[in-house]
């Protein structure tokens, strides 16, 4: 999906360092793009914050304005660090109370990205915010950016894309190509799987690894062929991974700018899905993450 030049940046924010990460990230990418920052932030719309917590309902009222004020107050902190960040920079605030993942979606909608900090680790924290993470980024119509809490610009001139397969090849390296030649960065294209190998007598192990290696070679350098044209000042390299997706994407990426991967339509049933590597690959790498949308007629 190819977003639009003058659609703002969309940051949500929870006022905790968990999205740090994600405001200086969408600072950046909006004084890049000389676009509106748009800093949104989800007050929960009933009593319950917290699993197991419960309240009467004669407070209910009281808890709700609190939470409004506290995110105002997110909101403008959020405000202050962009503008004394990047002075010159067009800056929006929205709050809205309800449901965090469909609001996020909901804002994401009028934007050109949507950034958010990467879901947490562990424990119940995992819980109430991982979730909201890999769920933005399972249904978001514009690209979902995923940051670490300790993001910060030092800029190393290299991002990573990652391709399953030749049908979902074309959207991820128009998104790549364009992604490094705004920052003149070098592009890394990876192709990583787990191949199952025949347990047979007559077939050596090495050897079809190595003939299943060499296939994915000539594919990458077939798809790269379009693209190296278009962008001839893209410094391009590619690499071929025998192993489990997820950890080699993430270990591709690492002093990197941006590790790129796609998003899968999977049908009516399961339109918000997000697969298990990319989920993986969100809770685990230390760059930032982009998951781009493909479209419904993607196979692959």
């Amino acid at each position: 999906m190819m977003d639009d030049q003058h659609a703002p940046v969309v940051v949500a924010t929870d006022g905790t360092q968990r999205s740090a990460g994600a405001l200086r990230y969408g600072i950046n990418e909006a004084r890049r793009r000389s676009v509106l920052l748009r800093l949104v932030h989800v007050a929960p719309a009933g009593a319950l914050t917290e699993p197991m917590l419960s309240v009467a309902p004669e407070t209910e009222p009281e808890i709700a304005q609190g939470l409004q004020a506290q995110g105002r107050t997110i909101l403008a902190e959020a405000e202050s660090t962009a503008r004394a960040l990047e002075p010159g920079l067009r800056v929006e605030t929205v709050l809205v109370a309800g449901s965090r993942v469909d609001e996020i979606v909901e804002a994401a909608c009028a934007g050109q990205m949507i950034v958010l900090g990467r879901e947490a680790r562990t424990g119940l924290q995992r819980l109430l915010t991982g979730a909201t993470t890999a769920a933005v980024a399972g249904r978001a119509p514009v690209p979902t950016v995923v940051a670490p809490g300790d993001w910060d610009l030092v800029e190393q001139g290299r991002m990573v894309v990652g391709i399953e397969s030749e049908g979902c090849a074309r959207p991820l390296l128009s998104r790549a190509f364009e992604r490094a030649a705004q920052r003149g960065a070098r592009l890394t294209v990876i192709h990583a799987g787990d191949l199952p190998v025949p347990n047979s007598d007559v077939i050596d192990p090495h050897r079809y690894i190595m003939e299943w290696r060499a296939a994915a070679v000539h594919l990458l350098s077939t798809l790269l062929d379009e693209w190296r044209r278009a962008y001839p000042g893209v410094g391009v390299e590619t690499v071929v991974v025998h192993g489990q997706a997820a950890h080699a994407l993430v270990a591709a990426a690492e002093a990197s700018d941006l590790l790129i991967i796609g998003r899968r339509p999977h049908g009516p049933l399961h339109w918000a899905h997000l697969g298990a590597t990319a989920r993986a690959v969100l809770r685990s790498s230390h760059v930032p993450v982009e998951v781009v949308p493909l479209a419904t007629s993607v196979d692959g």
